[in-house]
């Protein structure tokens, strides 16, 4: 769903998730090599209004993907819920001359390439920014061990447990060396 900007009410424009049902997440599901796989569609709300800038999109979100563990690998269901208000410019308002120092409030700036504003990718980017960089299934996930590749959360594995990073056992072999020699 594209909405061009001059066609937004000057009173705002609301846009329920569930609702509208013209909505192609295959752009979510294919950001990533993997993508996300949906155990609850997204639901929540958007509200769209012109300001003097641009255009400030205000609202919620909630889903639920199905994700890997960044430690274990093992999928496992994450809840996604995010509120916003994002304030979006036309690209062509920024000053690409000099250099300016952005603020707090710059950082839930969006920009938009042309007087077009895409709701799809609204929502796609809103949900990719709620997902942690490395989503962990637990908050203590032991993760996998460097050795054997064990499970570490289903119970220890029995190897040393010093463990030497192959590209330092050279560095160890010399140090021996140095001692006897």
């Amino acid at each position: 769903m594209k909405l061009l900007l001059s066609e937004i009410p000057p009173e705002g424009l609301k846009i329920n998730w569930e609702e509208t049902k013209d909505f192609r997440l295959e752009q979510v599901e294919g950001t990533l090599e993997e993508g996300l796989r949906f155990l609850k569609m997204p639901e929540g709300e958007l509200f769209i209004k012109p300001s003097k800038k641009g255009i400030v999109c205000k609202g919620k979100l909630e889903c639920s993907v199905l994700i890997k563990c960044a430690r274990c690998l093992k999928e496992f269901e994450m809840p996604i819920r995010d509120e916003f208000e994002v304030l979006y410019v036309p690209l062509r308002e920024m000053s690409l001359k000099e250099e300016v120092e952005l603020s707090l409030d710059d950082m839930e700036t969006g920009f938009l390439k042309e007087d077009l504003f895409d709701v799809e990718e609204f929502l796609n980017e809103r949900i990719w920014l709620s997902i942690p960089m490395k989503p962990l299934c637990k908050e203590d996930c032991k993760g996998l061990c460097p050795c054997c590749g064990k499970d570490l959360n289903e119970g220890d594995c029995g190897c040393k447990s010093e463990y030497v990073d192959p590209r330092f056992a050279v560095l160890k072999e010399l140090k021996i060396k140095l001692k006897k020699g």
